[in-house]
């Protein structure tokens, strides 16, 4: 798998959206960044887990998927939308 960092200047898109950015942390995991930290994606072959949520270890995970550009989009609109939060 080969990533680099992407930030939200509209040079990369999906269907018109700017890609979320995103930055390696950890061997196989990822922050995803929108204003800070919203949550992660690691790396677990052969599907990329998603998490909401900072710091890691209070993430909750919210998704798996096969393609990491997906994932990295998950996270970014499970932590942005306006559903409520479970909290505990």
């Amino acid at each position: 798998m080969t990533a680099r960092t992407r930030t939200p200047d509209g040079s990369d898109t999906d269907a018109g959206q700017p890609e979320p950015s995103y930055e390696r942390v950890d061997l196989e995991r990822y922050v995803v960044l929108h204003d800070g930290p919203i949550g992660y994606v690691e790396a677990v072959a052969p599907v990329f887990v998603c998490y909401v949520g900072h710091p890691y270890p209070r993430a909750v995970e919210v998704a798996q998927v096969h393609d990491f550009h997906h994932a990295v989009r998950i996270v970014e609109i499970a932590a942005t939308s306006a559903a409520p939060k479970i909290t505990g």
